[in-house]
């Protein structure tokens, strides 16, 4: 038996020496085949790194951007704004047009869309000069560039003022980051090529003029009261407002003011500078000289428009008929009773309440007399939203003795938009949207939608809301009371024969839908959105 052992045991080493052999000579041509792999594992790991190619960039960026980007809301809001648009186009070509015409509206429609396309554009180009995982830091362009782009060209269309167009485009490209000069020369080639006035040095001036006022108020924001959008949508309207040629009084007017209470500011602001502390004397001579500037300006420009004094031809205009004084009267003695009264019940009000009470009010002062006399209240109207911004550069500065008590009491009817910055724009923003549809084209739809539609809206919407648009804030049931009140007045104010004499029932309806719909989703401020919003639509469904 010890005999037949021995061949066996001898024959198993023999496979199990032949077996490591082989593995052996596996595991060296292996290593001849990549002489960079040490172990069999790490082959993977010490790989080159895989070089993205250019279409590979491009579809991670539109991700990325997407991911952002396109949401429920947003498309919501991309409808609504398309519907209008589409609306306006078919109006405009449905009448005979020449071709100077066509053109302009033409070159306006493609600077809109290539000014969103440099923006987008200009989003990658910061992406891709940074390192991979630095990428997703670059912050994405703001949204609201959307309504950069269509606001200021649905003003235009609104006024029928198609030099405008040109203008407004041009000046949207504000916003892109470009140094000052390439801006500049790109705006005033624009302008020189596309626009009626084809002066070449008055396009240069408007394109200074334009980038100063923006720059002024991103500096004075500090870009937290106003962001970038509204800085440039504030600018541009300033502009407008300039190049506006038009002989209707409360236009002239508020023109005439606008450039004296600029004067006012420019003074205030190098006397700020120079004048150092925070005394009396100081207060006094700075107040002293912003109102002395900004009366010797209104009456050089206003007095030879007028024909007389500008304080002189005010009194006159105001006592010309008994209604005027009866109106005026009402007015100031309705300000007198309630000011007081609110002011000593706000605590016991919410603060969107508080707010939401001067809407109310002003709907119910201006409404009629707004019937009754429209050049009363429209003159009116201009000389008081001038008044208004007097009131905040006042409460801005703290000048003794009265900016610390406007900045104290004023505070109490702010939103979180006023905390965020050193201004308080929320009235300053429902003067505009009611008085600038107004002065516009005689709409009262800013006044009837901040007056009582989305004040409602905000008050029912924070109390018993509870089905919310998306992630937004704003509820389904704010909206439903922005659609009903909204159109319930309109409605009213028709059949009373008081406005809205040549639109339909039909019109109104879905003016109030659709704007709804639109305030439940965006996040540009109401104020100014909706009134532009609705005057522009109800316009194209004419």
């Amino acid at each position: 038996m010890a005999k037949q052992t021995g061949p066996v045991t001898t024959q198993r080493e023999r496979k199990a020496a032949s077996a490591a052999a082989a593995a052996a000579s596996l595991t060296s041509n292996t290593n001849e085949t990549d002489p960079t792999s040490l172990e069999g594992d790490n082959s993977e790991t010490n790989k080159p790194p895989h070089t993205e190619i250019p279409q590979e960039q491009f579809l991670r960026w539109f991700g990325l951007f997407a991911s952002k980007h396109i949401s429920n809301d947003r498309v919501i809001q991309v409808g609504c704004l398309s519907f209008v648009i589409l609306q306006a186009y078919i109006q405009f070509t449905a009448v005979d047009r020449t071709d100077a015409e066509m053109e302009l509206v033409s070159t306006g429609i493609t600077g809109v869309l290539a000014f969103l396309v440099a923006i987008v554009i200009g989003h990658r180009v910061k992406v891709q000069a940074l390192p991979l995982e630095k990428q997703s830091e670059v912050k994405m362009p703001l949204w609201n560039n959307v309504y950069l782009g269509f606001l200021p060209a649905m003003l235009a269309y609104v006024l029928n003022a198609k030099e405008l167009l040109a203008y407004n485009v041009a000046f949207t490209t504000t916003i892109i980051d470009l140094p000052f000069a390439v801006q500049i020369m790109t705006q005033t080639t624009f302008l020189t090529y596309n626009s009626a006035h084809y002066y070449g040095i008055f396009n240069l001036q408007m394109c200074v003029l334009h980038y100063g006022v923006n720059f002024f108020l991103k500096q004075v924001s500090h870009l937290k009261s106003l962001d970038p959008v509204e800085c440039n949508l504030f600018s541009i309207l300033i502009v407008d407002l300039y190049l506006i040629s038009s002989d209707l009084v409360y236009v002239v007017i508020l023109q005439k003011l606008g450039i004296a209470f600029a004067v006012g500011v420019v003074v205030t602001f190098l006397l700020n500078i120079i004048i150092q502390g925070n005394n009396l004397l100081r207060s006094v001579a700075i107040l002293a000289a912003w109102l002395g500037s900004f009366c010797y300006v209104a009456l050089y420009l206003l007095d030879p428009i007028l024909g007389e004094n500008a304080v002189v031809w005010i009194l006159d205009f105001i006592t010309e008929t008994k209604q005027r004084q009866n109106i005026l009267t009402v007015w100031l003695c309705s300000l007198l009773l309630l000011i007081p009264t609110i002011f000593n019940y706000r605590f016991s009000l919410s603060a969107n309440s508080r707010r939401k009470i001067w809407h109310f009010l002003i709907l119910i002062l201006v409404v009629y007399p707004l019937y009754v006399d429209p050049e009363f209240v429209k003159v009116c109207l201009s000389g008081t939203l001038v008044l208004f911004l007097m009131v905040e550069q006042l409460r801005y500065l703290k000048l003794s003795p009265f900016g610390e008590y406007l900045d104290t009491q004023l505070r109490t009817f702010t939103d979180f938009r006023d905390e965020r910055g050193p201004l308080i724009f929320s009235y300053i923003y429902l003067m505009i949207g009611i008085t600038f549809p107004i002065l516009v084209n005689g709409s009262v739809v800013g006044l009837v939608v901040l007056g009582a539609g989305d004040s409602l809206a905000s008050i029912i919407g924070s109390t018993y809301g509870e089905i919310h648009w998306g992630k937004s804030k704003k509820t389904l049931e704010g909206t439903m009371t922005f659609v009903v009140a909204t159109y319930a007045i309109c409605a009213l104010l028709k059949s009373m024969q008081w406005f809205f004499a040549d639109k339909s029932f039909h019109s109104l309806l879905l003016t109030c839908v659709v704007s709804g719909v639109l305030e439940g989703n965006s996040d540009l401020n109401d104020n100014i959105l909706i009134p532009g919003f609705m005057v522009a639509m109800l316009e194209v469904l004419d």
